[in-house]
């Protein structure tokens, strides 16, 4: 049973999901510096590699943890959202923060918050950051890899300065707040880019984010690894089962390395990793390549591209959230040969819906939509429903009752198809917590 230090810890943090944070006249950058002197926390005390994108950062960020531990280099990690507890967004050393521990200091944070006067304006991420410091903080973990939530500039983190800035895939995605432009977007996330950085891996394809990232080389003393410039990767295979693929760096030749994440984009997501080791050599780190091997082969990450089954139903989670997201799953989808009859989806406000649908359009699939699980990203049923007037199917409803709906689809699904849950990573933790409990 939960202890009543965690339910405090829970009810406390609640509050934040209903904020949406002030980010005017760069308030949210002075709130995480107050709170980071609040707290006795000095960036300058940590390592970072920092990683932003819009595509693929929660599984490099993971890759190179995995890499890490197996190398016995002692390390944070800490990445968002989370899917059903606050403590997976916080790991050292390979290990999650244990429950007690948690609560312990999000209660600090809770009592030390009381008395700050900017205390409404503080947002979820700030308390993030600073819950994630002071556990690694009070570890004695000084090398930490982190990932941004919203952008490079428009993230409260953009006050740190990592020794290694990993830019993943670059779509439109958060376009209120990051711009409506490829350039603008890139030119917001390459904001993580300090004068201290030492490496700058450019883990994208997208032209336009490639090219104002040259613009930057030209004249930054950092060293810039693009992806199929300075490291690449050749595929293999590809199927249910995962990937194999072969890498080549300055330092790295590995062969035939094994994933067990399932789509060719974790090939692109492991070789962004390989790029972030490639540049831990550079720096004087060590790595074994039978090691390495083994560490990516061990990585795996809930609901991005699981499937699981249950009772003769197969289930396929992914946590696709914007448009190029989606359109990389549906291709997964059709190079394997997934037979999907059902879609269950959420999406958040602030995104092209119509796009969105379009991207993940199934021929004869029945979609569920539902509200977002958090209140401030959510979208009315009046939106929903004008989307799917330009979506070729009007084999779709709108379903408050989530569970109920769930069960009905479980019990009435039959033959060799997939339940395809996806759009949102906490709807999609959501229902897997409700068909697979722990």
């Amino acid at each position: 049973m939960r202890n009543t230090n965690y339910l405090r810890a829970l009810n406390y943090l609640s509050q934040f999901n209903t904020r949406t944070m002030n980010r005017t006249n760069g308030l949210h950058h002075q709130i995480m510096q107050d709170l980071l002197n609040l707290f006795s926390i000095r960036p300058h005390d940590f390592k970072l590699v920092q990683i932003t994108g819009s595509c693929g950062k929660g599984s490099t960020a993971h890759f190179i943890s995995s890499i890490l531990s197996y190398h016995s280099y002692r390390h944070g990690l800490f990445t968002g959202p989370h899917l059903n507890r606050y403590e997976e967004r916080f790991m050292c050393n390979g290990e999650m923060i244990e429950q007690d521990e948690f609560s312990a200091i999000v209660l600090e944070v809770e009592k030390k918050l009381s008395g700050y006067h900017y205390e409404q304006e503080v947002g979820h991420m700030h308390v993030m950051i600073v819950i994630a410091l002071l556990f690694f903080q009070r570890k004695g973990i000084d090398l930490i890899i982190f990932e941004n939530g919203v952008g490079g500039k428009a993230d409260p983190s953009n006050i740190f300065d990592p020794i290694i800035a990993v830019l993943t895939e670059i779509t439109l995605d958060h376009s209120h707040l990051l711009g409506s432009t490829i350039e603008e977007i890139i030119i917001d996330k390459s904001c993580i880019i300090k004068d201290s950085t030492k490496y700058v891996i450019c883990g994208m394809n997208n032209v336009q984010a490639r090219n104002y990232l040259l613009k930057i080389e030209a004249h930054d003393p950092a060293a810039f690894l693009f992806f199929n410039r300075d490291y690449v990767n050749l595929i293999k295979q590809a199927d249910e089962t995962g990937s194999t693929f072969h890498f080549k760096s300055e330092h790295l030749l590995l062969e035939n390395i094994d994933l067990s994440l399932i789509g060719t984009h974790q090939v692109q997501n492991a070789s962004n990793a390989l790029a972030v080791i490639e540049a831990f050599i550079r720096l004087g780190y060590e790595f074994n390549e039978y090691m390495i091997h083994s560490a990516l082969k061990s990585v795996h990450i809930p609901c991005r591209m699981e499937i699981l089954e249950k009772n003769g139903v197969k289930f396929l989670f992914d946590g696709a959230h914007n448009i190029l997201e989606m359109k990389t799953l549906k291709k997964n989808i059709d190079s394997l040969g997934l037979p999907i009859s059902t879609v269950i989806l959420s999406i958040s406000s602030n995104k092209d819906i119509a796009r969105m649908l379009q991207a993940i359009e199934i021929a004869n699939a029945t979609y569920i939509v539902t509200p977002h699980p958090f209140l401030e990203r959510n979208i009315s049923r009046r939106e929903i429903e004008e989307a799917f007037q330009t979506f070729e199917t009007n084999n779709y409803m709108y379903n408050l009752n989530l569970e109920d709906t769930i069960k009905s689809i479980y019990e009435n699904t039959k033959g060799n198809t997939f339940i395809l849950v996806t759009g949102s990573l906490y709807l999609v933790g959501y229902v897997k917590s409700i068909l697979f409990p722990d």
